[in-house]
């Protein structure tokens, strides 16, 4: 779904595009249940595949490497990339047009309650696993460097890249918080919602900005 995009009007997808996404998910499904079982060092892509009840080449169509599997899509991060870009380009404001594509993601989580458990699980695994780890720290750097560089494509000459840069870790630094306060809270039992989390931080970032000021020009 696109950033912004009314999930009531957004156009259903075809049979062929539906049976990719069932695929996808199924072979990340049967990667995280495996890593929970057997480690990722004991896991190989044949045996995701198997669990899956696919083939190897049809998991490599997807997925350059095993860890791959259970994070993100890039194809998502590509689509909001793309979203990002093309609201700066209709004028909108840079944090504007950051924060609009955030909020879409948050909102969407909230209102999805059947993928909370599923997140946990990642979660426990990005901790548990080193290479996990290490690809997830990678994706989230290559992610904030195109949508830098996408922003400031968008904005064009004269775009300040340093605070285009600032502005991009500083949102994603705040969405990482509000995650990892949900999911705190949820490991404990307790149920809170991540966009509210994250507004609730942007208003402290945004109080202590103005502190920070007032203390240069005192």
């Amino acid at each position: 779904m696109t950033p912004g995009e009314d999930p009531v009007d957004a156009p259903a997808p075809g049979l062929r595009e539906r049976r990719r996404r069932e695929t996808l998910r199924e072979l990340s499904d049967a990667a995280l249940d495996l890593f929970e079982e057997q480690g990722v060092d004991g896991t190989t892509v044949d045996d995701i595949t198997r669990r899956a009840g696919t083939s190897p080449r049809t998991f490599f169509r997807y997925y350059a490497t095993k860890e791959a599997a259970v994070l993100p899509s890039t194809e998502d991060t590509e689509s909001q990339i793309a979203a990002v870009a093309d609201a700066i380009a209709r004028g909108e404001s840079l944090i504007r047009a950051i924060e609009a594509n955030w909020l879409t993601i948050l909102t969407e989580f909230d209102e999805t309650p059947a993928e909370h458990a599923r997140a946990l699980r990642v979660r426990r695994l990005v901790g548990a696993e080193p290479t996990i780890l290490a690809l997830a720290l990678r994706i989230e750097a290559e992610h904030a460097d195109r949508l830098t560089d996408a922003a400031a494509d968008a904005t064009g000459p004269g775009a300040d890249l340093l605070t285009i840069r600032a502005a991009v870790a500083a949102t994603s630094l705040l969405v990482r918080l509000a995650f990892e306060e949900w999911a705190i809270r949820a490991e404990q039992g307790e149920s809170i919602r991540v966009r509210e989390t994250y507004l609730g931080l942007r208003r402290g970032l945004g109080s202590l900005a103005a502190q920070l000021t007032d203390d240069l020009e005192g």
